[in-house]
């Protein structure tokens, strides 16, 4: 294995194993089996690397190899095919160099003395330390890859898990970072496998490296046990939701930057007009409408009026106060009228046909919706003049929650009043006659019934993979997340499972309800476990009235904490470096030759 070609074609094949273990034509959902070996091969080039400069090497070319064959659909971003393409696979490919320094860290501190003196069956803990460290490189990178303003979540391990429920559930306390973790740990441990059998004749001590194995193999089965019990009791325990918030789902298959509004809202409105009265039919009313991400083009404020008078025969505004219902549509708002700022938003309307608001999405696309130091000239004109893309949105700077009746709840009593005190004085004046203001709040309360109203986010388009956005709404007290988006440019289903599978985790990690609607797919209702209640087929023109479930708020680990989880990874990594410099000899810390 001292060959480069060789290293370097293992960090390719781990990459397209990678890749095909995520949504693709030949596993709609996934491999959760393919992805426990994906990385097998790039582990054992990794430690036996002589420089830093081939552990970047590989981690540029697996990195660069997963973009390219799981995100090729970039390549269909309206014409911008080898700027989205191209850019994001350069940038990924830097990043995965760059994590490439940090994962070669260790393995490039092995000198022929220590590696000599573990085969002797002097480190007994080499194995185990190995693998942490692999498994702890794989959650920095994909940590690094998936956060911040230049955040991209998809091609991930975690991704790949989705169909394996018992396993995912973790997520509630870790994040996607513990499964990320267990994955890399369960490769590292099949590569050890490998690793042993290549080099048995270097070992002058087998039964001692033989032990550590084993023990190495008992601590990820413990860790894949203790994951499978708590993932198996979260999916067959009862959840009972506390309301129901009776939702029609839009998914009019339009790309709205082709078809434009003229073709999308009539679609919409029929669609919708279809799904209200199915409601009706089975003795439900509406409670709200979702319609996906940009399925208007007009600017808000400044259109209201135009939607007040279009289409012709029914306007929007008309139709809507016809309908009765509350609407989240996708379209633009002007954020700062003086510098032209715009942003992309949900517009909110009132049951009455009335503009009520808006969410602007905070967490823009990179180089898609957002370019940086676009008001630097230069850049300006490689974007106007060589990329041909004009104009960019505006990140939103306000966590919006939307609060709306809940139709079918309206005649529930509020709690009342004596339940806030185990005692009270309920008096008389001096000819007997009860004050009537204090009988009155003393029978009714002026606190209202949380079950008559939902309140809800809209975290928009690919928002709903970024905690750093979705764990602030739900601190807010969101109940439900309604997503919305517009992933019809792609024009490939793996792109639309893809993201499907990105958001899932959502559902999971805060354990409430997601709702997706998409202007092509895939659009779903995923329930606290992760699991797909309704759903509508990719790619299609069609509509359904969901009964969205909304269950009590209760914090998980996760929501509480954050990415504690990775963060402690971080730290034990650092502590591994500290040991491994101390304990190696300073005089056989060099590389390998």
């Amino acid at each position: 294995m001292n060959c480069l070609f060789l290293q370097v074609f293992c960090a390719f094949f781990s990459g397209a194993m990678q890749a095909l273990s995520i949504s693709n034509n030949f596993f709609t959902f996934g491999s959760p089996f393919l992805a426990l070996f994906c990385l097998v091969p790039i582990y054992i080039a990794l430690w036996n690397c002589q420089s830093y400069k081939e552990a970047s090497l590989l981690l540029l070319i697996q990195t660069l190899t997963v973009h390219v064959i799981s995100s090729f659909w970039l390549a269909n971003y309206h014409g911008f095919a080898v700027f989205t393409l191209g850019a994001s696979a350069f940038g990924t490919a830097l990043e995965g160099a760059l994590c490439g320094i940090v994962m070669g860290a260790l393995p490039t501190h092995q000198s022929k003395t220590f590696i000599m003196e573990e085969n002797g069956g002097k480190h007994k803990f080499a194995i185990f330390f190995r693998m942490i460290w692999f498994a702890g490189s794989w959650v920095f990178w994909e940590w690094i890859k998936s956060t911040g303003f230049l955040g991209y979540p998809w091609g991930t391990i975690s991704m790949a898990v989705y169909k394996w429920k018992v396993f995912t559930q973790i997520a509630s306390i870790t994040g996607t970072w513990g499964i990320t973790f267990l994955w890399a740990l369960f490769n590292a441990l099949m590569a050890e496998f490998i690793r042993f059998y290549i080099n048995l004749s270097s070992y002058q001590d087998k039964e001692t490296i033989k032990a550590d194995i084993k023990q190495a193999t008992i601590f990820v089965g413990v860790l894949f046990a203790i994951t499978s019990i708590y993932g198996i009791y979260n999916v067959v325990l009862p959840r009972t939701p506390i309301k129901y918030l009776n939702t029609v789902i839009v998914q009019q298959n339009a790309d709205p930057w082709e078809a434009g509004d003229k073709y999308s809202v009539p679609v919409s409105m029929r669609l919708t007009e279809e799904k209200i009265n199915e409601f009706n039919d089975n003795g439900f009313e509406c409670d709200l409408v979702l319609w996906s991400e940009g399925a208007l083009n007009g600017i808000f404020p400044r259109d209201i009026s135009h939607y007040e008078n279009w289409p012709e025969d029914e306007s929007l505004s008309a139709f809507i106060a016809r309908m009765e219902t509350p609407f989240i549509i996708g379209s633009s708002t002007l954020i700062d009228r003086k510098e032209r700022k715009y942003s992309n938003s949900a517009i909110f309307y009132d049951a009455f046909g009335s503009y009520s608001g808006f969410y602007s999405k905070i967490h823009l696309v990179p180089f898609a919706e957002n370019i940086p130091f676009m008001d630097f000239a230069p850049m300006k004109w490689f974007m106007t003049d060589v990329v041909k893309m004009y104009g960019t949105y505006t990140p939103g700077f306000q966590y919006v929650l939307f609060k709306i009746p809940i139709k079918e709840n309206k005649f529930l009593l509020s709690p009342l009043n004596m339940q806030e005190s185990n005692s009270t004085i309920i008096e008389l004046d001096k000819t007997g006659r009860a004050d009537s203001l204090q009988t009155i709040n003393y029978i009714t309360s002026p606190i209202e019934n949380p079950n008559k109203n939902a309140v809800f986010s809209t975290p928009i388009c690919f928002e709903d993979a970024f905690p750093d956005v979705c764990r602030q709404l739900y601190k807010r007290g969101s109940e439900v997340f309604m997503n919305i988006t517009n992933d019809s440019w792609s024009k490939k289903a793996s792109a639309e499972y893809q993201h499907f599978i990105i958001a899932s985790y959502l559902s999971i990690e805060y354990r409430t309800t997601l709702v997706r609607c998409t202007n092509s797919g895939y659009s779903v209702v995923v329930d606290p476990v992760g699991r797909v209640i309704y759903d509508l087929p990719v790619f299609t023109e069609a509509s359904m009235a969901c009964r969205v479930p909304i269950y009590e708020r209760n914090y998980t680990i996760y929501a509480s904490l954050g990415d504690w989880f990775a963060y402690l990874l971080f730290f034990i990594m650092f502590i591994q470096i500290i040991l491994t410099v101390n304990i190696i000899p300073f005089k056989n810390i060099r590389i390998k030759k």
